[in-house]
């Protein structure tokens, strides 16, 4: 059972929730910019997130069916539904963007999940998974929503991208203070970031990787098309092609 859409809700409504969104957002908008013109699509609770990317040409907001929906109305663009874990209603290659946050932790089955966002991103789309970090206090203490389900390792994470025929282009980490909601710590969480990146970068709250498609890869059926034709699409963005400037993979960095 999946945690409760309210339950992030509320949390992103606190002091703490508004510190680890800022923190977040930043990698975020490092990666993607704004976005313009781009078609992207948040899965699990990515809200928060999805603000960022004011300029996209459309962004869809997709919570799993266990999990419940909130409609938020910072922008008209915005779009929220709720779909099937490993079933979306969407084109194969439609979005030019996926983000994936509090949606992998949870998922019953993640290389179902990961094969799904593959079949819906177009062939130069990206991919960001934000999850919680084994080796990080954030899935330790459970005073937010990155203590509910599994966390990760780096070295899982790259295993089941390249177990659905993905290849990691970028990797990052943050939140290295402690999820406690004190102000003299919220206060101090700037400085507990910079120092963390340099001191104990294994120890990060959260990792984020930014994924491509390999498509060197052998080819694995998704699902059939007669299954595909069954399914009304709710939407149909033309994804566009574009490259984006990706870092080089550093192995050593983010546990």
């Amino acid at each position: 059972m999946r945690t409760d859409i309210l339950e992030f809700h509320e949390f992103y409504r606190t002091a703490l929730g508004v510190a680890t969104r800022d923190f977040i957002r930043d990698h975020l908008r490092d990666a993607w910019g704004d976005s313009t013109g781009l078609a992207i699509a948040g899965f699990g609770y990515a809200n928060p997130y999805l603000e960022c990317f004011g300029k996209a040409e459309r962004t869809l907001a997709l919570s799993p069916g266990s999990q419940g929906i909130i409609r938020w109305p910072t922008s008209a663009k915005n779009r929220a539904c709720l779909v099937g874990e490993n079933d979306w209603p969407l084109p194969d290659a439609s979005l030019d963007r996926v983000l994936i946050v509090h949606g992998l932790e949870e998922a019953s089955d993640p290389h179902k999940l990961m094969r799904e966002v593959w079949r819906v991103l177009a062939d130069d789309g990206r991919l960001i998974i934000v999850t919680s970090h084994r080796r990080g206090l954030w899935s330790m203490i459970d005073s937010t929503p990155f203590a509910a389900g599994r966390p990760y390792l780096k070295r899982q994470l790259n295993r089941l991208l390249e177990g659905a025929m993905f290849r990691a282009a970028n990797w990052n980490a943050a939140l290295y203070f402690p999820p406690l909601k004190t102000k003299l710590l919220l206060r101090a969480a700037k400085s507990w970031e910079r120092a963390g990146a340099r001191v104990w970068p294994g120890l990060s709250g959260v990792l984020l990787v930014e994924a491509q498609k390999d498509m060197l890869a052998p080819a694995i059926p998704v699902r059939s098309a007669k299954e595909r034709a069954l399914r009304p699409a709710i939407a149909s963005p033309q994804a566009t092609s574009r490259n984006a400037n990706l870092e080089t993979p550093d192995p050593d960095k983010a546990g």
